[in-house]
């Protein structure tokens, strides 16, 4: 096929080696960066849950907290914080604590499970 002297097949077969090491190096950095990459969102969420655990028996100033920080309730989501803050903004502060049910989705039986967890100021 080829005719190539002793010399250039050692040659061939270093580059070969060479190439073939570089790619083993790269493949090992490419999956070094997806494992840091899945394990980050775990980190940072077992940090949110360890913060809203130290947090669960101090009262929420529904008043004053932004819409992430009302998650902090037990049964209110995102979705649910959001609409808090939307009324909140609409209609000025919450003068007493049963105003909070004229949130939509917020019904007697949530605000029995929130209501000792919440203040106005």
């Amino acid at each position: 096929m080829l005719d190539l002297t002793r010399q250039e097949k050692i040659i061939l077969i270093f580059l070969t080696l060479s190439f073939m090491s570089g790619l083993g190096v790269a493949g090992y950095k490419k999956s070094r960066q997806k494992l840091e990459l899945n394990f980050k969102p775990y980190e940072a969420a077992s940090v949110q849950l360890a913060d809203k655990v130290d947090r669960q028996d101090e009262p929420v100033n529904i008043n004053s907290l932004k819409p992430n920080e009302l998650t902090s309730l037990p049964g209110i989501g995102e979705k649910l914080a959001r609409r808090i803050a939307d009324y909140r903004q609409r209609h000025g502060p919450f003068e007493n604590k049963e105003e909070l049910m004229r949130v939509d989705g917020i019904g007697q039986k949530k605000f029995e499970q929130i209501k000792n967890r919440i203040s106005l100021f």
